[in-house]
């Protein structure tokens, strides 16, 4: 099958598509981004229901044991880990003002050695100023973990709209495979069959394997600092192990710049009790990373997006400006199925180029003689094709 693009579709067509997609995203932020997570996650949970298919499980009933499993362990999750962070982290905000008071103590110690080096600056009035700026740091801080439990509540309740419309979706599997079949031709079917398999196959791939990096990098974060508490470097540390383990477990999920926001909470507490702790604490992150880098990612990740960096910090950027952390989230699994579908399609498709002008891709371009040393010599016979007509006669006569 090869679907030919021709010039004015190029040139009309394709700009004037992608204006109506950007347009329409605009209007229905809201209503894509939720059935996009449902399909997402139908994507992922589809595997699992074909699976029971093969053991000879009704669809319908597979669909809700697979659900029922994957509702028990978020709840589960939630249970473990949702109530420990908020308990640390409530204490970690209740002690803020007193490392206040501490970098206070400590720009003061610091104050008679700054003004005998006869600064152009008055120390005095930049510390209080730097003071005053991490004390409006923590009043915006509790005010922003006051907003965050407020959207928690209405990201329960997309969430539970998400898991209704793809329990739809994968009840529906079978029909909208039959309908994405109809948009090929008959001939073609199995190119059909190839593209669904290869939209499931990304999606799953990806989803499984960045769940079992971020755990095992949130788990690495976890035992690390609690290992710098136990021997004495940052004995407050392992007060908030779960906080910074989910926190790490969590920025994973984004590409790049996640390992960074994942480590800069506890290496800025730990810069609180002193110098030294950060610094164990960046060592910390940095041995993780190098782990990461050499170890987990190409045996766990593999090629599973394989998209330029640059396409991927662009799209991440793009999915936070819309949807926040989520969209960062929902952006990863839809570049890899992008991806899928443009290596599927790519060898399929010819675009029609623009060569000599307007020439067709298929025209011969027009010899140095001209248009009529063309016609011209389309007027003559084969005189090679005679030729060996008549040398063929002659071999046979003689």
């Amino acid at each position: 099958m090869e679907i030919r693009i021709p010039r004015w579709a190029q040139m009309v067509g394709l700009p004037v598509l992608i204006l109506l997609i950007w347009f329409t995203a605009s209007l229905f932020t809201q209503a894509i981004f939720i059935f996009t997570a449902a399909g997402i996650l139908a994507l992922i949970l589809d595997p699992l229901v074909r699976r029971l298919e093969w053991l000879k499980v009704p669809r319908f009933i597979g669909v809700f044991v697979v659900y029922l499993t994957f509702v028990a362990l978020l709840v589960l999750l939630l249970i473990l880990v949702i109530p420990p962070v908020i308990v640390q982290v409530q204490e970690l905000v209740d002690k803020l003002p007193a490392y206040t008071d501490t970098v206070r103590e400590q720009f003061n110690s610091w104050k008679s050695s700054l003004e005998g080096l006869n600064l152009p600056l008055d120390v005095s009035s930049e510390a209080d100023k730097i003071i005053e700026r991490i004390q409006g740091g923590i009043i915006d801080l509790g005010s922003t973990l006051v907003e965050v439990s407020i959207n928690a509540v209405g990201f329960i309740t997309q969430l539970f709209i998400i898991i209704v419309i793809s329990i739809y979706m994968l009840l529906d599997a079978k029909r909208i495979g039959r309908t994405i079949r109809r948009l090929f031709p008959e001939d073609r079917q199995e190119d059909a069959d190839e593209f669904v398999q290869r939209s499931r196959r990304a999606v799953a791939h990806w989803v499984q394997a960045q769940t079992l990096l971020s755990f095992l990098i949130g788990v690495s974060t976890g035992i690390g600092i609690w290992v710098l508490g136990i021997t004495g470097i940052w004995p407050e540390g392992s007060q908030y192990v779960i906080f910074f383990g989910a926190w790490a477990a969590l920025t994973e999920f984004v590409p790049y710049i996640g390992p960074v926001l994942g480590a800069v909470p506890p290496v800025v507490v730990a810069a609180f009790a002193n110098p030294w702790a950060a610094l164990a604490v960046v060592l910390v992150f940095v041995f993780i990373q190098q782990v990461e880098g050499h170890i987990l990612v190409p045996n766990i990740m593999g090629q599973v997006v394989g998209i330029h960096p640059l396409i991927v910090i662009f799209a991440v950027l793009a999915g936070a400006e819309l949807k926040g952390i989520a969209g960062m989230l929902l952006t990863l699994p839809l570049l890899a199925l992008a991806r899928e579908v443009v290596v599927f399609f790519k060898p399929r498709m010819r675009f029609e180029k623009f060569v000599g002008g307007m020439t067709p891709l298929d025209a011969d371009p027009a010899p140095p003689g001209g248009a009529g040393t063309s016609a011209g010599a389309d007027s003559q016979p084969d005189n090679r094709s005679s030729g060996d007509s008549s040398d063929i006669g002659g071999s046979t006569d003689a």
